[in-house]
C-alpha cells in the first residue's frame, strides 16, 4: 500500500443508482499508525461512507471493497473535525478574557462556539463533501 493513500477494507451495505455505501471498522488499519492513541480511529467504530457511483461500476450488497482516500484528504478531515475547532475554542476564550477580564465569560463563550462551529460545518457539508472524496474499488 502506498504511503499517500489511506485505505480500509469494507463491505457494501447499500447500492443506489447514483451512489454506493460501504461500512468498515475504522480501527482495523490503525495498528501501525503513530497517531492511533490520540485519534478516534483507534476506537474500532463501524463507519459507513457513501461514495458517488462512477459510470460502469457494478457493486452488490455484501461485496468486499477497498475504501480509500488520499492522505491529504485525510489531513483535511482531521483539520476540520479537530484542529480548527480547538484553535477557535482557544482564540475565542482568549479574546473574551482579554476584552472583558472575566474568565468565566471567556470559558462559556468558548464552549458556546463549538456547537456553532459544528452546525456551520454541517450546513456546509455539501461543499466539504466535494473536498473529502472517498474512492471505492472492487477487491
Amino acid at each position: 500500500m502506498r504511503q499517500d493513500i489511506v485505505s480500509h477494507i469494507g463491505t457494501v451495505t447499500n447500492v443506489t443508482e447514483n451512489s454506493v455505501s460501504a461500512s468498515f471498522n475504522q480501527g482495523e488499519a490503525c495498528g501501525s499508525c503513530q497517531a492511533k492513541a490520540i485519534c478516534e480511529g483507534g476506537k474500532g467504530r463501524l463507519i459507513t461512507v457513501e461514495v458517488a457511483r462512477k459510470d460502469g461500476s457494478e457493486f452488490t450488497l455484501g461485496q468486499k471493497v477497498n475504501v480509500s482516500l488520499s492522505a491529504k484528504t485525510a489531513s483535511t478531515s482531521v483539520m476540520l473535525a479537530y484542529v480548527y475547532p480547538l484553535i477557535l475554542f482557544f482564540a475565542v476564550m482568549a479574546a473574551v478574557i482579554v476584552a472583558t477580564g472575566n474568565q468565566d465569560a471567556g470559558c462559556l463563550s468558548a464552549l458556546a462556539t463549538i456547537p456553532v462551529y459544528y452546525t456551520l460545518l454541517y450546513m456546509f457539508r455539501k461543499r466539504v463533501k466535494k473536498k473529502i472524496e472517498f474512492i471505492i474499488t472492487e477487491i
